[in-house]
C-alpha cells in the first residue's frame, strides 16, 4: 500500500490496465498493483505465464476483483480472441514483473504464448517493469533487447540496486509498487505539462534551538507531493523541494532536494529557480526561527522558564516572486485563521503572484496531515472559485488545470 503522505488519484475512474504477470518472484507485487488500482476506481485483466502461475494462482487475482484472468494456453478460454483482449479494451498495458524471457520475447516479435502474443497485437506502447538476477539484467544480450523495446516506443522502468530473492545484490529489483503504480496513472494523463520544468516546495521546516530541539508545525507535505505528483503525471519535470516529511520514492524527472530549515529551502530554490517556467509554493515555512543559544542540549535542571529570542526567516516566496521573469508562474499557498478571501486577495498581491490557494485553519478542520482540503482559489485576473472538501489529489489535479489557462 501507499505510505499515508502519497496520494491516491481517483481522476481515472473507468480507465482500464491490463497486466502482464510473468515468472519472477516479485509476482505477488503484481497484488499490491492491483489494490492501488482498486481504489483509484480503475478496472483490470491480467494475463498470468504458466511460470508466474507457479508463484502466483489465477484464482487468487479472480477473487480480488481482477477480471478477465488469462493462464494457460493461448486458446484454453471461453473468449474466441484472448490475444486481442488488451488491445481492444486496456488503455494500459503493464508487465509486472517482466522477466528477460519475456522482454526477449517482446523485443523479436516472438509469440510462444498468450502474453508475448497479446503484446505482440498490443500496437501501443507497453511498460515493463523487469525484475531478474542482477547477472540476467546487465547481460549484454537483455540490454540489446531493452535498447531495442526502447526504440519502439516502448517504456522499461529500470529495475533497482539491491539484494535480490537468491541473495545475489546488485541492479535486478522491481521498482517499489508505488512508483509502477504512478507511472501507469502518466501513461493514462494528458502531457500537457510536456518540456515544462516546474518548482513545488512541501511540508514543514525545523528551526532548531538546541542540538535536537526545534520549532515546526504539523504540515505533512500531503497537498505539496500531491500537486508535485500531478504535475509529472502531466509531463513536466519537476523540482521537489521537500521539508522533513516521509520516504519519497524515486522517479525519472522528479528531482528531490530534501531541506531543515528555511534558510536551506531557500538556497535549494533559489539554485532551480533559473530553470523553472513555474514555482508552486505549498511549503509550510516557519516565519521565524530562534536564535541558536548552544550547540549542546539544553538542560532543565535549574530552570524554571526559559525565554527565547527569534529572527525573521526570510521569505521564499516574496523573494522568488521578485525575481521572476515575465514568463514565470508563482502560485502561493495561505492558511489564515480569519478573513479568507481579504487576506488572500492581501497576500497575492504583494507578493506578486500569480494564482493563491487559501484555506481556513480550524481546529475541528484543521488541513494539516488530513487526506483532504477545503480551498479558495484565486488569480491575478480574477477568476476566484471556492472548492468544496476534496481529497488533496483532486485539489491539486484541479490547481494544474487552472495554471494552464494563465
Amino acid at each position: 500500500m501507499l505510505p499515508d503522505h502519497y496520494p491516491i488519484f481517483q481522476i481515472f475512474s473507468g480507465k482500464r490496465v491490463h497486466l502482464g504477470i510473468t515468472g519472477s518472484v516479485a509476482a505477488y507485487k503484481s497484488i499490491e498493483l492491483w489494490r492501488l488500482l482498486n481504489e483509484s476506481m480503475m478496472d483490470a485483466g491480467a494475463t498470468i505465464t504458466s511460470c508466474a502461475s507457479q508463484f502466483i494462482g489465477p484464482m487468487s487475482l479472480s477473487a480480488l476483483g481482477v477480471d478477465p484472468v488469462y493462464s494457460g494456453s493461448k486458446w484454453d478460454h471461453s473468449d474466441p480472441y484472448p490475444h486481442l483482449f488488451p488491445a481492444h479494451s486496456a488503455h494500459a498495458f503493464a508487465v509486472i514483473p517482466a522477466t528477460a524471457n519475456t522482454m526477449a520475447n517482446a523485443a523479436h516479435g516472438l509469440a510462444h504464448d498468450l502474453l508475448s502474443t497479446q503484446i505482440l497485437a498490443y500496437n501501443r506502447p507497453v511498460h515493463f517493469f523487469p525484475a531478474m538476477n542482477p547477472g540476467m539484467w546487465s547481460n549484454a544480450a537483455t540490454q540489446d533487447n531493452v535498447k531495442l523495446l526502447d526504440t519502439r516506443g516502448h517504456q522499461i522502468i529500470l529495475p533497482h540496486e539491491g539484494k535480490v530473492a537468491c541473495g545475489d545484490e546488485g541492479q535486478g529489483k522491481l521498482a517499489p509498487v508505488p512508483a509502477i503504480y504512478y507511472h501507469i496513472l502518466k501513461a493514462l494523463s494528458p502531457q500537457d505539462l510536456a518540456g515544462q520544468s516546474i518548482l513545488v516546495t512541501a511540508g514543514p521546516t525545523h528551526e532548531y534551538f538546541d542540538l535536537v530541539r526545534y520549532i515546526s508545525n504539523p504540515s505533512s507535505g500531503r497537498m505539496g507531493l500531491a500537486i508535485a505528483l500531478a504535475c509529472w503525471l502531466r509531463g513536466a519535470q519537476v523540482f521537489f523541494v521537500h521539508g522533513p516529511i516521509g520516504k519519497i520514492f524515486p522517479l525519472p524527472q522528479f528531482h528531490l532536494l530534501p531541506v531543515t530549515s528555511a534558510r536551506d529551502m531557500l538556497s535549494a530554490c533559489s539554485s532551480v529557480w533559473n530553470q523553472c517556467d513555474k514555482g508552486i509554493f505549498s511549503a509550510a515555512v516557519s516565519d521565524f526561527a530562534p536564535v541558536p543559544c548552544t550547540d549542546l542540549k539544553f538542560k532543565k535542571t535549574g530552570l524554571d522558564s526559559m525565554k527565547m529570542e527569534m529572527n525573521s526567516n526570510p521569505d521564499i516566496l516574496a523573494t522568488l516572486s521578485t525575481k521572476k521573469n515575465a514568463k514565470q508562474v508563482t502560485v502561493g499557498f495561505a492558511a489564515e485563521a480569519s478573513d479568507l478571501e481579504f487576506n488572500a486577495r492581501d497576500k497575492m498581491q504583494r507578493k506578486n503572484l500569480d494564482i493563491i490557494v487559501a484555506n481556513l485553519v480550524r481546529t475541528e478542520q484543521t488541513p494539516f496531515g488530513s487526506p483532504d482540503n477545503e480551498v479558495l482559489v484565486m488569480d491575478k485576473k480574477g477568476r476566484t472559485e471556492s472548492w468544496p472538501s476534496l481529497s488533496k489529489a483532486q485539489v491539486a489535479w484541479r490547481l494544474v488545470d487552472w495554471f494552464t489557462l494563465i
